[in-house]
């Protein structure tokens, strides 16, 4: 035994530390992950974020949260790029301020009519969408989707379409960006906090 330890313990040796530096490099791409996939940011060339706003009633009060996602290609479509190959999608929760009647909405087949610009940092886009209500798909609904500050998107969905389901305000989220990952602390945030 101490003969083949002597004679194949270096070899051993090398093995094992080629699997250490293999492990140590696999712990290093692992630190270095990211929660966006690839596929996502990459070939598509889509962005995509988080919702988080508060709705009103039909009184014009605070009723509503809504908490979800959407994702879109439309910052990223070029001149010659086909208004067909607009996309723009969210799925979120709708719950009471008090917790209650949780439910969930798709806005869907976003098709651009036209694109602009508000100021140097907003970029509007206006056309049609389907959202998701309680009774069934409601298709052609007017909506326009701002991206302000590479910061912040606004979905508008018509009111007068959707029983002013989702009250008078634009429904609001955050444009998560592939390089900012879970680090807030080196954003361009004036806030000190």
């Amino acid at each position: 035994m101490k003969i083949i330890l002597k004679e194949y313990g270096l070899a051993l040796g090398v093995i094992a530390m080629g699997f250490l530096i293999m492990g140590s490099s696999a712990v290093l791409s692992i630190g270095k992950a990211s929660a966006f996939p690839p596929s996502i940011y990459g070939e598509g060339k889509f962005l995509f974020g988080n919702i988080g706003s508060i709705q009103n009633d039909k009184d014009g009060k605070p009723a509503w949260l809504l908490s979800g996602h959407w994702k879109s290609n439309l910052i990223n479509m070029s001149e010659n790029d086909n208004a067909n190959s607009s996309a723009f999608s969210a799925s979120f929760e709708m719950v009471m301020l008090d917790g209650k009647n949780a439910h969930t909405h798709a806005i869907t087949n976003f098709m651009l009519k036209g694109k602009s610009t508000e100021g140097n940092s907003t970029l509007v886009f206006n056309g049609t969408s389907s959202a998701s209500l309680r009774n069934g798909l409601v298709q052609n609904v007017p909506t326009t989707i701002k991206f302000m500050g590479n910061k912040v998107v606004s979905i508008w969905v018509d009111p007068s379409m959707v029983d002013n389901h989702f009250g008078n305000t634009p429904i609001y989220g955050t444009i998560m960006k592939p390089d900012a990952g879970f680090d807030r602390a080196n954003s361009n945030s004036n806030s000190s906090r």
